[in-house]
């Protein structure tokens, strides 16, 4: 029988110097995920959420709120805002701006951005913008190597530019859209289409099509925006049936059926 002999002193260092290797990289798997959930876990809270320039004001208040753990850079542009052929389309301009275009917000505090307009009201009832705020990224100086991942997060909100009030009118009307919808396909598959001939924007939630008592839902939720004088088409679901009627809440009312467009 052979008797074994105890390890040798070279040979016990090398294994403790493995297993140490072992613990170190236990240690930076462990701790990688929680590094990136810390930079993911917080989230900008902005409000109001559809901000709105009266036709005799200047400017409208745009909050953003910090709840992280840590300091948040932020960047803010508007862009005009249209609808050709079916898809939104943005393109710079001089109108409108955000003051403070860039900032820095510490955890748990807030930032006022006004949106302030440089000309005129419109000469339209209604004008459309898109503010896009960007998390602009930072680097971090204690992060493990290899684990300084950047998470860039982009918030879109719609912004509209009212009209002014004409001599001796007390009071100025919300711009109302004017909806129709029609079906149809294309090689892409069928798709519901809906006009707005109105001269204010509909936000379209909860979109259902819906024969006799039996409602199919098209869309949970938002499904899109029509600015005036545009359409918009989107896909339809190929397990919803293509009759019945369109019913959508418009701007936040309730659910009501929308007139089938005439061909």
């Amino acid at each position: 029988m052979v008797t074994p002999q105890p390890p040798s002193l070279a040979a016990a260092r090398t294994a403790t110097r493995i297993l140490f290797r072992l613990i170190l990289l236990s240690v930076m798997l462990i701790a990688l995920p929680r590094a990136a959930f810390a930079q993911q876990s917080g989230s900008l809270l902005i409000w109001p959420v559809n901000p709105v320039i009266e036709g005799d004001a200047k400017a409208a208040a745009l909050w953003l709120e910090n709840p992280g753990k840590a300091p948040a850079t932020l960047q803010v542009r508007i862009f005009a805002w249209a609808q050709q052929d079916g898809r939104n389309t943005y393109a710079p301009q001089n109108d409108v701006i955000g003051s403070p275009p860039i900032f820095t917000i510490e955890p748990g505090q807030r930032q006022l951005v006004r949106l302030t307009r440089l000309t005129p009201p419109p000469g339209v009832p209604q004008q459309a913008f898109r503010v896009i705020v960007d998390e602009v990224p930072t680097g971090d100086g204690n992060a493990l190597p290899g684990a300084a991942v950047s998470f860039r997060m982009r918030y879109s909100l719609p912004l509209f530019a009212l009209a002014a009030r004409r001599k001796g009118q007390d009071s100025l009307a919300d711009p109302a859209p004017q909806l129709s919808w029609r079906l149809g396909s294309d090689p892409d598959g069928r798709f519901v289409e809906v006009h707005n001939k109105g001269d204010g924007h509909a936000r379209l939630t909860n979109v259902s099509l819906s024969q006799g008592t039996k409602m199919q839902s098209f869309a949970t939720g938002l499904l899109g925006y029509v600015l005036p004088g545009a359409w918009m088409r989107w896909p339809l679901p190929p397990d919803v049936d293509a009759g019945g009627e369109l019913v959508a809440s418009v701007n936040g009312g309730e659910p009501a059926r929308i007139e089938r467009r005439r061909e």
